[in-house]
């Protein structure tokens, strides 16, 4: 979820009521369509222009804005009070840290897990709630209650986030389920740890199980900001053209990580190399996470992308690529299943306000995870470019053995034809408000001097002078842009995603947040504890262990079709 993107500052909020969804063809462009369903058998979200969740005739919830591109939110009821949650396809659970009163069912209260992700972690025993997602209602869903956290504090709670509501499958990570295990057993445990999404499935049989996600993009003239998330139903017109797609089976069943054919930068193909055991060959291994606001790409294939920016340079010292705002943006292209994903111009670069300079550097990040899981992490900045459907597929009664591998399609939304010249003209409307973009003497004497005021300032106690402060304050900026978006520690800077902090995301709201590191831990332990409500948070000392990667295996098996969590 929070990705090393998001670079500075406080949120902003903006809301708007019109809401549209382009979807082009491959060779001549759709006509653009105001948000409809098929049938009202789905759940479907539309934009409002408050935090508030409203119901549509069908019981569609109405979701927040996304302002920011940042991260996309979502209003549940848990226990009879509102929370709104972050949603990421790169998680499982529901987690969050209760402002309000929840009536809950169970609470584990003694032996409480810590719930871990690439930034900040959540401690607090599993509890079980009603909870109310759109128009669906789940009597006993798990969640982890927070009452001791790391990062939300910073991150999400100014803004009234709350928490985390994972909607990946059920066979990936679960610190919930972990926990239900050591309490009930394998078998009790399974059924009483399912994630939302899951129940949902579980309890209406008449819903196809898959869900579809369109992200809105800020800045692009469109008016379509917000983002869409559906369970068991297209956006309108939509159905047809899926269709035709081909759908890309998950590389394993326990993430959405699917295999790369291709990234051209210009006409030119990256010979692509993974780390991945068993990966196809010349692929790589990519996870579509909703919840991660960036995208992680290996060194190589930053250096083949940013390169190609016409006048674009790489700052040794801050170790990233600075590139120009508004002109020579490169054809950048991400292949599925035989499919082209043309990269939004305005998805490539990020627009930093520095104090007397406006710099431009990458909304990709360079990604080492150092394991076999994957190769690239594509977020926001590369899924903005597609309507994703997320197939569960199905799995045998114990979850150990898949029996329709989950799968995902994914349509373009992008082309050069249309979104360059686009891109030039937003682009410019948006630098017209800022200050000069700087050159690169500008930005190597900025730097340069920043490192002569802070050694000057230790050496000798004397109070700051203003235009010290504003050198030092612009080279911090710029070193926290390099700090999102480069480096061999990116599992932990860009899986900063608060990672696999959750949630499918994909709400309607964006927010600009200030890029923390965090590390974190799980601990398990547990009694019941029944009949308790569950309210705002006490502390309690988490203890602490090495960052795992939220996948594991499970044993593959292709036979007949049956439902998801049947």
């Amino acid at each position: 979820m929070l990705g090393p993107s998001l670079l500075l500052g406080v949120a902003s909020f903006a809301a708007q009521s019109a809401f549209a969804l382009r979807i082009p063809a491959r060779s001549v462009p759709l006509p653009r369509r105001a948000l409809s369903f098929s049938s009202d058998k789905g759940f479907k979200s539309r934009p409002v222009s408050n935090a508030a969740t409203s119901t549509d005739d069908d019981g569609s919830t109405s979701f927040l804005v996304n302002s920011g591109d940042n991260i996309y939110l979502a209003n549940v009821t848990l226990g009879g009070s509102q929370f709104t949650v972050q949603l990421d396809t790169g998680s499982t659970d529901l987690v969050l840290v209760p402002d309000k009163h929840i009536e809950t069912k169970v609470v584990l209260q003694d032996h409480q897990p810590n719930s871990t992700y690439g930034t900040g972690w959540m401690s607090g025993p599993v509890a079980f709630a009603e909870l109310q997602f759109g128009n669906y209602s789940v009597e006993y869903q798990a969640y982890l209650n927070g009452t001791s956290e790391s990062f939300f504090d910073v991150a999400f709670f100014p803004y009234g986030i709350r928490g985390i509501m994972g909607v990946s499958l059920d066979s990936a990570l679960s610190y919930v389920h972990n926990a239900l295990d050591e309490v009930y057993g394998k078998k009790g445990g399974k059924g009483l740890s399912r994630g939302v999404l899951g129940n949902v499935f579980a309890q209406h049989p008449e819903l196809d199980n898959f869900t579809t996600v369109y992200l809105g993009r800020t800045g692009d003239g469109e008016g379509t900001d917000e983002g869409i998330f559906t369970i068991g139903e297209y956006v309108d017109g939509a159905e047809d053209l899926m269709k035709d797609i081909k759908s890309i089976d998950v590389f394993k069943p326990t993430s959405w990580a699917v295999p790369l054919d291709a990234v051209t930068v210009n006409g030119k193909k990256i010979a692509l190399n993974s780390s991945v055991k068993g990966a196809p060959s010349g692929k790589a291994i990519a996870n579509l996470d909703t919840g991660t606001s960036r995208a992680g790409v290996p060194r190589y294939v930053l250096d083949a992308m940013y390169s190609a920016f016409d006048g674009a340079w790489y700052s040794d010292d801050q170790e990233t690529w600075v590139v120009p705002c508004l002109n020579g943006a490169p054809n950048i292209t991400f292949t599925f299943g035989g499919e082209d994903f043309y990269i939004h111009p305005l998805d490539l670069t990020i627009v930093n306000d520095l104090t007397n300079y406006t710099v431009c550097t990458p909304a990709f990040n360079s990604l080492s995870f150092g394991t076999d899981e994957m190769d690239m992490l594509l977020g926001d900045s590369f899924l903005r470019n597609s309507y994703t459907l997320f197939d569960y597929g199905s799995f045998s009664g114990d979850g150990s053995v898949v029996i329709k591998s989950p799968s995902v399609k994914m349509f373009a939304l992008s082309s050069s034809d249309e979104d360059y010249p686009e891109f030039l003209t937003y682009r410019a409307k948006n630098l017209a408000s800022l200050p000069a973009e700087a050159t690169q003497a500008q930005l190597e004497k900025l730097i340069a001097d920043s490192h002569d005021s802070s050694s000057g300032n230790e050496s000798d106690d004397a109070v700051s002078n203003d235009a010290n402060d504003s050198v030092s304050d612009d080279a911090n900026v710029l070193s926290s842009a390099a700090s999102s978006s480069s480096g061999d520690d990116s599992y932990q800077a860009l899986v900063d995603k608060l990672d696999k902090f959750g949630p499918i995301a994909l709400g309607l709201l964006g927010a600009i947040f200030v890029t923390l590191l965090g590390l974190l831990a799980v601990g398990i332990t547990m009694c019941v504890r029944r009949g308790r409500s569950v309210g705002a948070a006490r502390n309690v000392a988490p203890s602490y262990a090495p960052v795992p990667v939220r996948f594991k295996d499970s044993e593959y098996k292709d036979e007949e079709h049956t439902r998801y969590n049947e």
